[in-house]
């Protein structure tokens, strides 16, 4: 027989008292020495009449009818009640129905509820259509962590870095007021040594040295002025590591790798020649951007190549392999092809040395297909090689093909 009746929003619900207890929720309040243990009516207070009712009539029949009105509402209601087979389906729905559209408000709503794996679920959303989900007037109502969240994405999915600053600009612009605590942080988010025409071009970094909010604070204007003066081939701003292009950026780069340097030195023999240019391998890598026209250095090879290596790329990875260490000193023979094989990181900016390759290569081709990078041909200090060598990227191992 019916033994409660729960109030909601002045609405009144007939139940069961042992149907109720089959959430965690009503369980615990049913079966305590609180009041509403021994009353006859429950009154909840701060969730939705409708919602209520739904989920009620779930527990009696086993389905629910959840839409784009009330899935939030619901959501509230089954958090409350601790009814975690509801609180799946409307994460169900949620992410079915995710877009560039509602993922910022997800993003929050997920947030609210601790739905971790729903909220990096808007957040990849957001990055991967960043300059879409900044024209939305939700984006300028971002608190300053949510922005950082944001742009702190390596995988933030932008033509180059003018859509950062755009973006940063227009959410500056919105309350200024209430910004300027947090714009020094946020400035840090921007790729300031490279990848924006904004950046780059004649007076760009006048841009954001001129706006009101940034202008005030001398730690911003120091750090944009450091960055627009030593950013220029390679050069870092100064008491920051270095920040390598977002993996979200266009991957439109040409990398320039090895080759050789004039290194002036004295002769040790005859006097009437003191000076002396000798060929010197190069350790530095140049990253030209086609679409800004700019170039740029990234960390240092750990060992200088002269020349005749590989080069391939794949997954945010460049793969670097044989080549000639040392360099070609006169007439003599050529050194033996180097076994070393590298790769860089780009976004850490950082180099890792591999397992040596099993045979020393030198001007050979390489490419990676299905996680695994091919060395096919080239030669050793005799000969020419037929044979061809597999690295797994996954297993981190030369394996036999």
């Amino acid at each position: 027989f019916l033994d409660v009746v729960v109030q909601v929003e002045g609405r009144e619900f007939p139940c069961h008292r042992a149907v109720l207890a089959t959430t965690p929720y009503f369980k615990a309040m049913l079966s305590s020495n609180l009041t509403e243990s021994r009353s006859k009516v429950v009154r909840l207070c701060g969730i939705d009449s409708i919602s209520f009712s739904k989920i009620l009539d779930f527990l009696y029949s086993g389905e629910i009818r959840i839409g784009k009105d009330d899935v939030q509402d619901i959501l509230q209601t089954a958090h409350m009640l601790q009814f975690d087979k509801i609180l799946q389906y409307c994460r169900e729905f949620i992410q079915d129905n995710l877009c560039p559209a509602n993922c910022l408000g997800v993003m929050r709503l997920a947030d609210m509820y601790g739905l971790s794996a729903l909220k990096k679920s808007a957040r990849n959303t957001a990055a991967s259509n960043f300059s879409d989900v900044t024209q939305d007037e939700e984006f300028l109502s971002l608190s300053p962590q949510e922005l950082l969240d944001l742009l702190g994405d390596e995988d933030l999915k932008v033509t180059n870095e003018d859509d950062v600053v755009t973006s940063v600009i227009r959410w500056l612009d919105h309350v200024p007021e209430n910004r300027q605590t947090a714009v020094f942080k946020i400035l840090s988010e921007i790729r300031l040594r490279g990848g924006s025409r904004i950046l780059q071009r004649g007076g760009a970094y006048a841009v954001l040295e001129s706006h009101p909010v940034i202008r005030e604070s001398a730690e911003c204007v120091a750090k944009i002025t450091a960055a627009r003066d030593k950013h220029l081939l390679g050069a870092r701003v100064e008491g920051e590591e270095a920040r390598s292009p977002r993996r979200g950026v266009s991957d439109k780069l040409a990398i320039i790798v090895g080759g050789w340097k004039a290194v002036k030195k004295t002769h040790p023999i005859h006097d009437e020649h003191p000076i002396i240019v000798q060929p010197a391998p190069l350790q530095s890598i140049i990253c030209l951007d086609p679409d800004s026209q700019q170039y740029y250095h990234v960390t240092n090879l750990p060992t200088p190549v002269s020349g005749y290596m590989s080069v391939a790329s794949a997954e945010g990875y460049l793969y670097v392999t044989g080549g000639r260490v040392q360099p070609l000193v006169g007439h003599g023979p050529h050194t033996a092809p180097s076994r070393q094989a590298f790769r860089y990181d780009f976004s850490s900016d950082t180099w890792l040395r591999l397992p040596d390759m099993p045979v020393g290569r030198a001007e050979h081709q390489s490419v990676v297909v299905d996680g695994k990078l091919f060395l096919v041909g080239g030669g050793t200090e005799a000969t020419s090689l037929l044979t061809m060598d597999c690295y797994d990227t996954e297993e981190e191992a030369w394996i036999k093909v």
